[in-house]
C-alpha cells in the first residue's frame, strides 16, 4: 500500500469516526432535552401529596428548593410549627424551614446536622462515646472555636430538635447544642 493510499484511508476513517461521534452526541443531547426532569414536578407532587407550598414571603433563594417533606410539629392537631424539608442541587443540599404559626416568623437551618459548642477544656475526641451510643457521625470540628458539627438521628422533619434533645445526657461535654442556623446576606 502506497503512502498516499494510507493517508486517504486514514482521512476517510477520521471523517467517518467524527461523523459517528457527532451523531451519538447529538442523539444523547436530544434525549436529555426530551426527558422530563423528575425534580421539576417534585414540588407539585409533594403539594398534591399533602405538603403545603412555600409561603411567598420567604427569600427567593429558598423558593428554589424542592420540597422533600412537610409536616406540623408537635402534630397537626396542636400545631405550633410548620416544617418544610428542602433539597437544593448546587448550594447546601438539605435545609429545614420552620414557621412558627403564632408569630409567622421563619427560621432556616441545616436539616442534616447540628452544632455543638464544646465546654472549656473538652476536646472533640471526648464526644466519641456519645456519638457511638447515638449512632451519629462527626461531620466537622474546629478546635480553635470549640465547635463540633454532627449529623442528625434521622431524616424526619423533627430530626434537628430530636438530635438536640438526644445529646442532652452528655451536656457536661458542651456549653450548648443548637441547630446549624443559616443566615442570609443582609440579615
Amino acid at each position: 500500500m502506497k503512502n498516499s493510499q494510507r493517508v486517504t484511508v486514514y482521512l476517510v476513517g477520521f471523517i467517518l469516526g467524527s461523523l459517528l461521534v457527532s451523531m451519538i452526541l447529538s442523539r444523547r443531547a436530544s434525549k436529555e432535552e426530551a426527558t422530563v426532569d423528575p425534580w421539576v414536578t417534585h414540588n407539585t407532587k409533594a403539594i398534591a401529596g399533602g405538603a403545603e407550598s412555600l409561603p411567598h414571603n420567604m427569600p427567593d433563594s429558598i423558593q428554589k428548593g424542592r420540597i422533600i417533606d412537610f409536616g406540623y410539629l408537635p402534630d397537626k392537631e396542636v400545631a405550633e410549627e410548620r416544617v418544610w424539608l428542602l433539597n437544593f442541587d448546587k448550594t447546601y443540599p438539605y435545609i429545614r424551614v420552620v414557621e412558627t404559626i403564632a408569630t409567622g416568623e421563619f427560621s432556616f437551618m441545616a436539616a442534616d446536622q447540628i452544632s455543638i459548642h464544646l465546654a472549656e477544656g473538652v476536646d472533640v475526641t471526648e464526644l466519641k462515646p456519645m456519638l457511638d451510643d447515638l449512632g451519629l457521625r462527626l461531620r466537622m470540628f474546629n478546635r480553635k472555636e470549640h465547635l463540633a458539627v454532627i449529623g442528625v438521628l434521622n431524616t424526619q422533619i423533627d430530626a434537628v430538635p430530636a438530635t438536640i434533645e438526644a445529646v442532652q445526657p452528655w451536656s457536661d461535654l458542651f456549653e450548648y447544642a443548637e441547630a446549624d442556623v443559616l443566615r442570609f446576606q443582609g440579615q
